[in-house]
């Protein structure tokens, strides 16, 4: 949780307020199929029935700076790179100008690929 004092009080920013802007962000990109969990969330869920709700997304919180690591299918075809570098982007936009935090990294995890339903 992100917490600035103000002059008026504190404001506090929950993980998955930020969770809910960057899945937005990363639908917008074409070639995106989906989010997934990472291997440790899934062996979370799966052994001991515990489920974060983070859906492919992991923040790690420095003060008020994060790193966010994302976990994507791709569909086949679309460049895996040119993909990552506009989740990058629009990611590190949308969170430092909606939440006021600094994003020191957006680190793209390509799991896999899928076939677009034509």
């Amino acid at each position: 949780m992100s917490n600035f004092d103000t002059t008026n009080g504190n404001i506090n920013i929950d993980d998955q307020v930020i969770v809910g802007y960057i899945t937005e962000e990363i639908y917008k990109i074409k070639g995106v199929s989906r989010m997934i969990s990472s291997i440790s969330d899934s062996f979370s869920k799966n052994i001991f029935g515990r489920d974060n709700g983070m859906n492919g997304v992991r923040i790690i919180r420095d003060d008020n700076n994060i790193t966010i690591n994302i976990h994507i299918i791709v569909y086949y075809g679309f460049n895996i790179p040119q993909v990552s570098y506009e989740i990058q982007s629009a990611i590190k936009n949308s969170i430092e100008n909606l939440t006021g935090l600094t994003v020191d990294a957006v680190n793209i995890s390509v799991e896999g690929i899928d076939q677009e339903n034509s």
